[in-house]
Order: structure tokens, then C-alpha cells, then sequence
């Protein structure tokens, strides 16, 4: 999600905000919150002629990404961003109790182990080895 939306560089975030379809990105990308995950993209305000044209741009620059895959560098620096992001746990103006809470309902409710998702260092070596 972070790679293909997550800064004005992504390249499907790029190639949607350059194509001139639409005046901005619209949908969150990856929602994986419900017991379905749903990946959501597209752009607000386009005309209704354009639609299919939005619909083909994401499905065609998806394929480009799956074929071509990111590079190690950029999988790298995604993956530093949202390590820091998930250990510094910073919510804003946001209860940070209230914060850890909605997390951990997320896997609670469709009966998987509420800690797992607020437990950020213990699920995080995985990705090093």
C-alpha cells in the first residue's frame, strides 16, 4: 500500500494524479480491517465519459508493478517509514489508548489474537531474517 499510494512519488498515486482524468486521489488503498480485505483507489471528479478510462489506467499501471515489481531500495525505505511510523505510535491529537484499542478489536472480532497487532516489535523480525 505505502509503495504503490503512500507519497507523491508512488507510482500509482503518480500515474493516476498525472493522467488528468480527475482533479484528486480519492480511497484509502489497502483496508484490511474487515474480515475481506478491500484495495480502493481511484480520483474525484471525473467525468462520467473518463470512468473506464480511470478504471483502466489503475488496472493496467497494477500489472506494470506486478510485472515489474519495486525496487530493493524502495522496498527497503518503505519499510524503514512504517517500522518508525508503528514504533513512534504517534496519534496526533488522537487518545493514544483509544488508538491501541481500535487496533487491537480489528483481529479480536474475527477471533484472531487481539495483541498481535499492537505488539510492533515482536512481529516486526520477520522482515530481517
Amino acid at each position: 500500500d505505502y509503495l504503490l499510494l503512500g507519497t507523491p512519488a508512488a507510482p500509482l498515486r503518480k500515474a493516476l494524479n498525472d493522467s488528468g482524468l480527475g482533479a484528486a486521489l480519492v480511497g484509502g488503498g489497502m483496508d484490511d480491517e474487515l474480515k475481506q480485505p478491500v484495495f480502493s483507489v481511484g480520483l474525484k471528479g471525473v467525468e462520467a465519459d473518463k470512468v473506464d478510462a480511470v478504471e483502466q489506467l489503475v488496472l493496467d499501471k497494477l500489472k506494470e508493478l506486478a510485472e515489474a515489481g519495486f525496487t530493493p531500495g524502495a522496498i527497503e525505505a518503505a519499510v524503514n517509514t512504517i517500522e518508525f511510523s508503528l514504533r513512534e505510535n504517534n496519534t496526533g491529537s488522537f487518545p493514544r489508548g483509544l488508538s491501541l484499542m481500535l487496533r487491537a478489536v480489528g483481529a479480536w472480532i474475527y477471533d484472531k489474537d487481539p495483541y498481535t497487532p499492537i505488539q510492533v516489535t515482536k512481529n516486526q523480525g520477520f522482515l530481517y531474517g
